[in-house]
C-alpha cells in the first residue's frame, strides 16, 4: 500500500507465515516492496507466536535478508495488531517510512524493571545525540517498553487472584526483590514514561509495552538486529511532518466513588479503601459475592469495571492486573485520594478512538501509529474489526497500524503526559 508525496513514502508490510525466518523476510519484503527507495525507518511489531516456531533470532534474521542492514528498526512483540488489512492475534506486520527530510535516531534503555529512571536517562541521550544536529522543528518519538512479566509463586505457578493473607504478604515483600533480581513483575512503564518526558520535553510521544499472549510470561524488543529483553527501545525522528497526538478511554463514571486511604510503600499496592480492607469494599461497592473474583472469572469481569486512579494530578484508568486477598495490585504507581469505578462498553470504545482522530483533524493524514490496551481486544472480541474500520474510515484508507499492549500513553509539551492501562492512544503524522 503505497503512498507518495514531495517528502516522504509510506508501505505496509504483513505476514501470517507461522515459520519465523520465512515471516521475517515476508513482512519486510511487503513492507518496503513499493518505496522504491531504502526507508529512512522501519516499526516492527509480531505476536509472541514465533518464540516457539524457529524464535525471534531467526525471524530478525530473515527480515535483515531483506532490507539493508543500518536502517534504524525498532519493536516488539504484542497480544495482537490491527492495520488496513484487518485484525490479528498471530502474524507480523511492519511500517516502512521514507524521507528525504528526515533526521531520525534510535535508543536503547537496558533493566527498566530494575531501574526505568536510569533506563530513560541512557535512551533519551541517545536519541539527543543522534539529532543533535537536527534542524527541523517537528520531533517526535515511539517508545516500547517492556512490559509485566507475572511472578511465579513456589508450587502454585502463575495466579492473577491470590486467596491466602499469608501468601500475599509474601509477594508483596517478594515484589520489589524480584523486580531487582530477577526483574519480574509490573513493567514500571509509567515510570519510564515520566522520565523520558523530563528528559526531552520538547518531543511528542507515544508509548506502548511490549506483551505476549495476555499469559505475561515474556516478551521482547527489537532494536537493529538485536533481540532484548526487559529494555525499553525507542525511535525519534525531526522532520517537516505535521504530528498530531492523543489519548481517550470512552469510559464513563459508575457513579461509585471512593477514597484510596492506604497504599504500600511502592505505591503499586491499594491496601484499604474508605478505611476499609481495599478487596472486601471493592467488592461491596459493586454488589458483587465475596469469593466473586477467581482464576476463571478475573479476566472476563474486571476489564468492564477499571478503577480511575491518579498520580501527580493525572487521571489513570487502569485494569488491576492481579488480587492480593485484601488488597488491590495497580499496574502503576498511583496515590492516596479520591477514586471511582468506571465502566465501559464498545460503543464507546469507537467514540474514544473517534475522538483521539478528531483530536488531530487539522492534519492531512498519511499515516499513523495507535497503541491500544490488549484489554480492548479481549473485551470487544470479534467487534474489534470496527475499531479497524473505523481507523480505515478516519484515515482515509492511509497506512495505519493499532497495537494491543499492556499499558500506553501520549505526551505532548503543550498537554502534559497521559497514561492508562485501558486506552486508545494515536500519533498522526500528515501536512
Amino acid at each position: 500500500m503505497p503512498m507518495t508525496d514531495n517528502d516522504f513514502k509510506v508501505s505496509l508490510g504483513m505476514t501470517r507465515l507461522w515459520d519465523a525466518f520465512e515471516a521475517g523476510k515476508e513482512v519486510a519484503r511487503t513492507a518496503i516492496s513499493d518505496l522504491n527507495e531504502i526507508p529512512s525507518f522501519v516499526i516492527l511489531f509480531s505476536t509472541i507466536h514465533y518464540e516457539k516456531n524457529g524464535g525471534f533470532e531467526e525471524f530478525l534474521r530473515g527480515v535483515w535478508t531483506v532490507i539493508p542492514k543500518g536502517i534504524p528498526l525498532i519493536g516488539g512483540t504484542v497480544a495482537g495488531f490491527a492495520n488496513n488489512h484487518g485484525c490479528y492475534s498471530r502474524g507480523a506486520t511492519a511500517l516502512a517510512v521514507a524521507s528525504d527530510v528526515m533526521d531520525v535516531a534510535v535508543g536503547i534503555g537496558k533493566n527498566t524493571k530494575r531501574n526505568p529512571k536510569k533506563a530513560a536517562y541512557s535512551c533519551s541521550q541517545q536519541l539527543k545525540n543522534g539529532l543533535k544536529d537536527s534542524q527541523n522543528k517537528e520531533k517526535f518519538v515511539i517508545n516500547i517498553v517492556s512490559g509485566p512479566c507475572a511472578i511465579e509463586l513456589p508450587g502454585q505457578g502463575q495466579k492473577k487472584v491470590i486467596n491466602s493473607g499469608l501468601t500475599s504478604k509474601f509477594v508483596k515483600q517478594a515484589f520489589g526483590i524480584s523486580q531487582y533480581l530477577l526483574q519480574k513483575g509490573l513493567g514500571r512503564e509509567d515510570e519510564v514514561f515520566e522520565k523520558m518526558t523530563e528528559f526531552l520535553p520538547d518531543f511528542k510521544m507515544i508509548l506502548g509495552t511490549s506483551m505476549d499472549d495476555y499469559q505475561g510470561f515474556s516478551n521482547y524488543q527489537f532494536c537493529g538486529e538485536k533481540v532484548l529483553k526487559n529494555c525499553m527501545v525507542s525511535l525519534a525522528f525531526s522532520s517537516n511532518i505535521k504530528i498530531g497526538v492523543s489519548t481517550s478511554h470512552g469510559m464513563v463514571s459508575s457513579g461509585k466513588g471512593f477514597e484510596i486511604t492506604k497504599l504500600s510503600r511502592d505505591g503499586h499496592i491499594i491496601q484499604k479503601i474508605n478505611n476499609k480492607p481495599a478487596v472486601q469494599e471493592f467488592l461491596r461497592m459493586l454488589k458483587w459475592p465475596p469469593d466473586y473474583l477467581t482464576e476463571s472469572t478475573m479476566l472476563s469481569t474486571i476489564i468492564y469495571y477499571p478503577i480511575s486512579l491518579h498520580r501527580h494530578g493525572r487521571e489513570m484508568p487502569v485494569v488491576m492486573p492481579v488480587i492480593l486477598k485484601d488488597w488491590i495490585m495497580t499496574p502503576c504507581k498511583t496515590d492516596k485520594g479520591k477514586a471511582e469505578i468506571l465502566t465501559v462498553d464498545g460503543r464507546r470504545l469507537i467514540s474514544a478512538l473517534h475522538q483521539t482522530l478528531e483530536d488531530s483533524s487539522s492534519i492531512h493524514s498519511e499515516f499513523a501509529l495507535c497503541s491500544a490496551c490488549m484489554t480492548i481486544l479481549e473485551s470487544l472480541g470479534g467487534n474489534i474489526k470496527k475499531l479497524q474500520e473505523k481507523m480505515n474510515e478516519e484515515l482515509e484508507n492511509k497506512p495505519f497500524i493499532m497495537f494491543f499492549c499492556a499499558g500506553e500513553g501520549t505526551y505532548t509539551p503543550n498537554q502534559s503526559l497521559n497514561y492508562a492501562n485501558m486506552s486508545l492512544n494515536t500519533a498522526v503524522f500528515g501536512k
